[in-house]
């Protein structure tokens, strides 16, 4: 290639690359300001109203309609005092139409407002301060880019792009605009009452018994399932507070009706359920003179109280969508809760959180135990004196007897705790007539409280896996048979059946 050529290429090439960066440049400057002009249209400030100055809102939107006047820190409805606002979602509305900004204007005239659906605008608020000033918004239709709404502001005469925060700020319905209860929420280990109350089927009650008065046995139980059997029997704790988990937490929906007038619309005038609550309430207060601890020393400057509280629900039909209607005890507000909530309360297996030991009292309340073995008796019996020890300090002592014999203390525990193993493994599921024969063993627990209170178990035959127990309360339970076995040989042969 000659020189001439080579010098004539160079040239094209370069002539090539500023072309290129003149046409980015290009590129470069018009989208600048294009993006500035947009931010700029993105600002057009409309109206900005003080939330702590506004004093009256009429808002629509969906089937709501409603005009609020500010009494004190309440928002009222004017039409219907006595209904309860939600005030949450009435500062919502505010805070949503506090400060109007536009991303642009898109018509400067109202004609053809069903083209925007500003027609039948989805939601209109009115707002008002003490002073006067007022803003009036309304939205219609979310633009085909969802990224905002038609609206029309202060009736200016022009229609806006608002952004998406507007439209979906103001979606609240007629229900939504009703105020509900609170949650009521505490733990399972506050709880120290419940009954289910069923009209058509079994209820529940459990009560804790402070005093352990029904068992008498001194025994780690002292949960009392009262019903659904004619006379209770204890609960496991642990499997309690399991169940217990159910009823914690009482999370209401909305508001269908205030007015106390309706409950038999809502099955709420005679309740197919009733739940009943009692549960402690935890506070802590300040002293107004800081105490000392007498144990530790320590100052003291707070104490933490319990107080009993009390809950009743009723639970009326369900409304087609997954919840139940509910009203609280002295209320006239028609509430819903979630059918699985509810459910979940109204569907207790009792067997599951019954303490499954047929009898198990602490050996230190027992004084004497009778077993009958297919009609021979036996006896195991603690006499207690009083004695002193090397210090001279009074002590009980304890002598053990089987069939008048004075045996040893460890065989006599280890036969002990083989008898009261004894548990309940299945629930009967329906009455046999059995019972009305001889048992083939049954144990009687003499107590040492001041009554001489006598606790008796009875194992009738029921199948070749199964006695079927009779512990005082009528016959409901089924008891390992291998089990009851093993306890009727140790007490024969007076040891425990891995020895």
């Amino acid at each position: 290639m000659t020189k001439r050529k080579r010098r004539n290429a160079v040239t094209l090439v370069s002539l090539l690359l500023v072309l290129v960066a003149l046409i980015a440049f290009y590129f470069w400057y018009m989208n600048r300001d294009t993006d500035s002009t947009e931010d700029q249209d993105n600002n057009i400030s409309l109206a900005t109203l003080d939330p702590e100055q506004i004093t009256s809102l009429r808002y629509k939107a969906k089937d709501a309609d409603l005009t609020l006047i500010k009494e004190g820190e309440l928002w009222k409805s004017e039409e219907q005092p006595d209904r309860p606002i939600n005030q949450d979602h009435v500062e919502s509305i505010i805070n949503t139409v506090k400060v109007v900004n536009a991303s642009r204007i898109i018509s400067e005239t109202t004609e053809n407002l069903q083209d925007y659906g500003l027609d039948n605008p989805a939601a209109y608020v009115c707002a008002t301060q003490k002073d006067g000033v007022t803003l009036t918004i309304q939205i219609g239709n979310r633009v085909s880019t969802k990224d905002g709404y038609y609206a029309m502001v202060n009736e200016d005469g022009k229609i806006y792009l608002l952004p998406t925060s507007y439209g979906s700020g103001l979606q609240y319905n007629d229900i939504d605009m009703t105020a509900v209860d609170e949650t009521i929420s505490f733990a399972s280990e506050d709880i120290y009452y419940l009954k289910v109350d069923n009209r058509d089927g079994e209820d529940y009650e459990f009560v804790y018994d402070t005093n352990n008065s029904f068992d008498k046995t001194d025994s780690l139980y002292p949960w009392l399932i009262k019903q659904p059997y004619d006379e209770g029997y204890t609960a496991d704790t642990s499997d309690l507070m399991e169940l217990f988990g159910n009823y914690t937490s009482f999370d209401f929906g909305t508001c269908v009706d205030y007015s106390g007038k309706e409950f038999g619309k809502y099955g709420l005038e005679e309740p197919s359920h009733t739940i009943d609550i009692g549960y402690y309430e935890t506070r802590t207060e300040a002293l107004p003179t800081p105490e000392v601890d007498e144990n530790t020393g320590e100052e003291i400057t707070q104490k933490t109280y319990k107080d009993e509280k009390s809950l009743t629900l009723y639970i009326g039909n369900t409304d087609g969508n997954g919840n139940y209607y509910v009203r609280k005890e002295g209320s006239n507000l028609v509430q819903t809760m979630k059918e699985d909530t509810i459910n979940k309360m109204l569907q207790v297996d009792v067997f599951s959180v019954i303490n499954t030991f047929v009898c198990l009292p602490n050996i230190d309340t027992v004084d004497r135990i009778s077993a009958d073995i297919e009609g021979k008796s036996y006896v195991m019996e603690i006499k207690r004196s009083k004695d002193k020890d090397e210090e001279g300090k009074e002590i009980t002592k304890a002598t053990y007897y089987y069939n008048g014999e004075e045996v040893e203390e460890g065989v006599f525990k280890d036969v002990y705790q083989e008898v009261v193993s004894a548990q309940y493994d299945a629930e009967m599921k329906k009455d046999m007539g059995i019972g009305q024969g001889k048992p083939y063993l049954t144990i009687s627990y003499q107590l040492n409280d001041e009554n001489k209170t006598i606790k008796t178990a009875s194992y009738f035959p029921y199948d070749d896996s199964f006695y079927a127990v009779d512990s005082g309360h009528g016959i409901r339970f089924l008891a390992d048979k291998r089990k009851i076995d093993d306890i009727a040989a140790a007490i024969i042969n007076f040891k425990t059946t891995e020895e």
